[in-house]
């Protein structure tokens, strides 16, 4: 017995120096291998690869499409979108991805940004993680689970770059890796934007500074690296800092009629820190309890801890209370008196989003996580059973991570197809071979006339070159709007949830009606006919359109005014298109 014994615990021993041994090796090599897992789907479906549509390819990747476009002009406005939008209108969350736009097909630029945003996540936790706990294999556990996350790469590093720029800030504060530490805040402060999460992180390095100056800590790179980030956030956006900030943007936006929608306080702050919020998901939730048992675990034998595993500890309950303060921050935000003052103001103050900060929600989530790994890892015997225990707390999350990301989204539209899942491919959305119908049939250089949709999105059209009247923008004239609003008043006047739509936010300047609300995604196989339209053709003319491309037929198009050219639609693309002409 007492052989056996021994057997068993040298055999523990000789697992755990195994395991010990790979900890300390570096295994950045696994990101590596793990991009290229993920990438091929995308090659093999090509443009049959399915990307989650909404603010991602039906507005924001037009930013980067416009910009390119027009990179080497000195252009003050875009004539391609809503008559012609001021280049502030269609500012990209990260200028370092327009190029990629300009030489490349749209497609292989946009899993380009995701490459380098998925690289960027997976490496930057990994390098977090080993900097602040020394294992390689919680850094590989933490980084993986991030970089899958399904952040939308069309924002850049706004979610996914969060962890690259910490890293830096580390070594900085360490005095080490200097030169690559401004190469990669550059890298980051390109690939983001000040709105989305710039003034989030200068605002925690600004924190970080006047603390240290409190505690009359003398560390010059931190200062330098806090004045290098803002410089590259004042020269990147400086004409949006202008417009916004000084009132020099020439035009009102159609902002200033946005009106904030408050939310019940104690509910909002629940909701955010069980599931984060929109453009930042988190798939945290089954984090959340582990992290609160390993914290509760960890205070009952704080006392006989090292200074180093209570230092640690420390910053874990300083994670949390970052965690719960940013979930409170939000509904403040939201709170009814708060949203009240922010309608009653003008100008930036009015649709400024202060409540991004949770953006930052995915990073700290799973760097509390690999905090709270680390107060049990590498202490002792047993690495083996405790690396298990690792797995199985993290394995809820990994289901959930798994069915949310990009690769099971295009594992499964390769195994089962649209028919099956439901998916909306890069082909079937953009439609290019549909829309080159559609220009065939009128025959004309696309910039001698405008188009308008009638419960489709624009994105298609404009993406393949088409000038249209509507469009999706956070930022444009709200002289336009009001124009617009006349083409649609009698068809919002019929449905007063529609025009409140519009009205209260408008960054959708579309054709709304009362026949299908604010419905821009419907496709051929939804048998939409539009009864009774009031459109006002006169008002649309002004504008200078003069087709609409309709998801459905309109009975009432000759009393309307307008002439059928006729009904178009291919074998894989998503829309079937009436087309009009005014």
């Amino acid at each position: 017995m007492r052989a056996k014994m021994a057997r068993s615990r040298a055999l523990i021993r000789k697992i755990d120096k195994g395991i010990m041994r790979r900890d300390q090796l570096p295994l950045w090599w696994v990101g590596a291998i793990l991009a290229v897992a993920v990438f091929i789907p995308f090659f093999i479906l090509g443009e049959g690869s399915v990307f989650p549509i909404h603010d991602q390819l039906d507005e924001t990747i037009m930013a980067y499409v416009l910009n390119a476009r027009h990179l080497w002009e000195k252009t003050a406005f875009f004539p391609e979108l809503l008559g012609g939008i001021p280049v502030s209108g269609m500012q990209p969350s990260a200028v370092l991805f327009i190029p990629l736009y300009a030489v490349l097909p749209a497609l292989t630029a946009f899993l380009t940004q995701y490459l380098l945003a998925f690289l960027a996540g997976f490496f930057g936790m990994y390098l977090c993680v080993k900097e602040l706990t020394g294992s390689s294999i919680l850094a590989v556990m933490t980084g993986g689970l991030f970089c899958m996350l399904p952040f939308q790469p069309i924002y850049g590093l706004s979610v996914a770059g969060v962890p690259l720029l910490l890293w830096c800030f580390l070594c900085l504060y360490q005095e080490k890796h200097i030169v690559l530490s401004f190469l990669l805040i550059l890298f980051f402060g390109l690939s983001t934007h000040l709105v989305l999460i710039g003034y989030v992180v200068l605002g925690f390095w600004a924190l970080a500074v006047f603390i240290m100056l409190l505690r009359r800590k003398r560390n010059k790179w931190i200062l330098f690296g806090f004045c290098w980030l803002t410089g590259i956030y004042l020269v990147v956006n400086r004409s949006l800092f202008l417009e916004l900030v000084l009132g020099s943007a020439g035009y009102v936006s159609h902002r200033e009629e946005l009106v904030n929608e408050a939310a019940p306080f104690w509910s909002t702050v629940r909701e955010v820190f069980i599931n984060s919020a929109q453009h930042a998901d988190s798939l945290h939730r089954y984090l959340i309890l582990p992290i609160l048992l390993m914290a509760a675990a960890g205070a009952a034998v704080y006392k006989k801890a090292d200074n180093e595993w209570k230092k640690r500890y420390l910053w874990i309950l300083a994670g949390l209370a970052l965690l719960i303060g940013i979930a409170f921050f939000y509904g403040f935000c939201r709170w009814q008196p708060v949203v009240d003052f922010k309608n009653g103001c003008q100008g930036f103050l009015r649709y400024f989003q202060a409540e991004r900060v949770y953006w930052l929600y995915p990073s700290l989530w799973y760097l509390e996580f690999a905090l709270c790994l680390s107060l049990w890892w590498g202490r002792g015997t047993w690495q083996g059973f405790k690396l298990l225990v690792f797995f199985l707390l993290a394995l809820p999350t990994l289901g959930e991570v798994k069915e949310n990301s990009y690769f099971y989204l295009n594992v499964n539209q390769i195994n089962n197809g649209s028919g099956i899942t439901g998916y909306i491919s890069w082909e079937s959305y953009y439609a290019e071979d549909l829309m080159q119908l559609l220009e065939d049939e009128i025959g004309r250089d696309m910039k001698d006339y405008r188009v308008v949709h009638l419960g489709m999105s624009p994105a298609p059209a404009l993406m393949h070159g088409f000038y249209t009247a509507d469009g999706y923008s956070n930022n444009y004239p709200l002289t336009y709007k009001r124009r617009f609003r006349r083409v649609i008043e009698k068809e919002l006047e019929k449905n007063p949830e529609t025009a409140a739509y519009f009205d209260t936010w408008g960054s959708r300047c579309y054709l709304f009606n009362s026949c299908t609300g604010t419905a821009w995604m419907l496709g051929k196989d939804m048998g939409i006919v539009y009864q009774g339209l009031e459109i006002d053709t006169e008002a649309l003319r002004k504008l200078e359109c003069e087709y609409v491309f309709s998801a459905g037929a309109v009975e009432n198009a000759e009393e309307l005014g307008w002439k059928l050219r006729g009904y178009f639609e291919t074998e894989k693309s998503y829309w079937g298109v009436w087309m009009y002409e005014l």
